[in-house]
């Protein structure tokens, strides 16, 4: 890349930033919707719901462990042509899915194809940061979030009323054509965002200590460096189809460097502002889709007796809630880190995002209550539905500040600590999954929910601590990160 990713043209931007987002919209619609069709696939493959819950279990492990395997290769060889490589590849995972035979071909193909789409969750970020400015990327990382909210939460509606229409294949090969579009258009409107410039910007000293991270540094002349560059297309067409090593694979070797990458992300499980970003996220997530896991076994019996089309509705619940939500988690975290800046003599701190969490603390865990509450009392469909889009509300909330925070904190190893970020929040979201049948066997659909509420609040009170000794804690791990 020959300049900086963040001046091009606004309409090279954006563009990038919807193919990346429908690429994260398909793949949680992908693995999320099927939930609406376990009765059919309970039907035709005689099995039961606990077992298809591995479906979505296994999908969100698969999703998970690629960032380890995508990230290396996107810092070594771009990040552009291992977009499209793994876009590839999760289509034609979709298209296995849509011709299994069986459940475990149908198990297996799914777990090629999310570790296909797998690529785009720590990547996607990474993309945005190299996009966005610090005042503009947590409201890039909204939308990127409200995408990822809205495929798992529109996702399965869509999936309801076909699968009842048409059957559970018609589903995969919807996915299979959106994502085939989605293919072509990030081949053409997608460009190279790995930038490396040849010195680090010089950095201003400033009164607090821990003002010498890049990113502080650039926030104080950002304003005076942006001017968007004049589109060339010759030149852009032409870098479209160019291909390079990075900097650093080119210097160390490139089997060196991959797997200097590989080891990398590793150590950062250690530094607790990167471990509450994956615990929070992972809780979250965990909540979400553990709702969506059960609900075919709460709703499918009587009294409520729902079609995969009624389940589909019922999901689409939370997504007013992820709606609801995003004028909090972009817009109003920019201005409460901009207002936070200003007090702070101009000078941006990570820390300045995590008040913003207070949001999140506030209503996420009623909603399992809420939701638990309802449901094990057979009351009306929609008070379980309001408790579910309450609790949905974290999917957009939390992810669009941890990851921010993350990206702030550490930005010359921003794309190793997503990978641990994402590859962590998900093997957190698949162990809950994993026992969320035994776990309501147990102890019932209430009481799970409730201890699920408490965890929920006691993992988001770790904002407190880390917003007081954050910079301290910054301090002692940029030297290393």
């Amino acid at each position: 890349m020959s300049i900086d990713p963040r001046l091009f043209p606004k309409r090279v931007t954006y563009s990038a930033l919807l193919t990346v987002n429908v690429f994260v919209f398909m793949g949680n619609m992908y693995s999320s919707g099927i939930a609406t069709g376990f009765g059919s696939l309970a039907a035709e493959f005689h099995t039961p719901f606990s077992t298809l819950a591995d479906l979505i279990a296994y999908s969100v492990l698969a999703m998970g462990l690629a960032n380890l395997f995508w990230m290396p290769l996107a810092l070594t060889f771009g990040k552009r042509p291992i977009v499209i490589i793994s876009m590839a590849m999760f289509l034609g995972g979709i298209i296995w899915s849509a011709v299994a035979k069986d459940y475990n071909s149908l198990f297996a193909s799914r777990i090629f194809a999310s570790f296909g789409y797998g690529s785009i969750e720590s990547l996607g970020p990474s993309i945005l940061a190299d996009l966005f400015y610090e005042r503009n990327y947590s409201s890039a990382m909204a939308a990127y979030a409200a995408f990822l909210s809205g495929g798992s939460q529109i996702g399965p509606v869509i999936a309801g009323y076909l699968i009842k229409a048409k059957g559970w294949r018609w589903f995969f090969i919807l996915c299979a054509i959106i994502a085939a579009v989605n293919l072509v258009t990030t081949i053409f409107m997608l460009p190279e965002t790995l930038y490396e410039v040849e010195q680090e910007p010089e950095v201003v000293n400033d009164l607090e200590k821990d003002a010498h991270s890049h990113v502080e540094a650039v926030t104080r002349t950002e304003t005076r460096t942006e001017a968007r560059v004049k589109m060339d297309y010759a030149t852009y067409w032409k870098d479209l189809w160019s291909f390079t090593l990075s900097k650093e694979a080119k210097e160390r070797g490139i089997f060196k460097h991959l797997l200097y990458l590989f080891i990398l992300p590793f150590p950062m499980l250690l530094v607790p502002g990167v471990l509450a970003a994956t615990v929070m996220y992972g809780v979250v997530l965990g909540a979400v889709v553990i709702i969506s896991t059960i609900a075919p076994d709460l709703f499918s019996p009587p009294p409520y007796l729902f079609s995969s089309a009624d389940l589909g509705l019922f999901t689409f619940s939370s997504f007013v809630g992820i709606v609801v939500a995003w004028p909090i988690a972009g817009p109003l975290t920019d201005r409460l880190s901009r207002w936070l800046r200003n007090r702070n003599n101009g000078v941006h701190k990570p820390e300045h995002r995590l008040p913003a969490l207070i949001f999140p603390f506030l209503i996420c865990p009623i909603g399992l209550v809420v939701f638990g509450y309802t449901v094990a009392r057979h009351q009306h469909y929609i008070r379980p539905a309001v408790g579910s889009a309450i609790c949905a509300t974290g999917l957009t909330l939390v992810p669009s500040v941890m990851l921010s925070y993350v990206v702030d904190s550490y930005p010359r190893t921003s794309g190793e600590a997503l990978v641990l970020v994402n590859t962590s929040k998900n093997v957190v979201a698949f162990g809950l999954t994993k026992v969320a049948y035994s776990w309501m066997a147990k102890e019932g659909v209430d009481k799970m929910l409730y201890e699920f509420a408490g965890i929920e609040w006691a993992v988001l009170f770790l904002a407190l601590p880390l917003y007081i000794f954050g910079p301290s804690i910054r301090r002692r791990t940029q030297k290393y990160f």
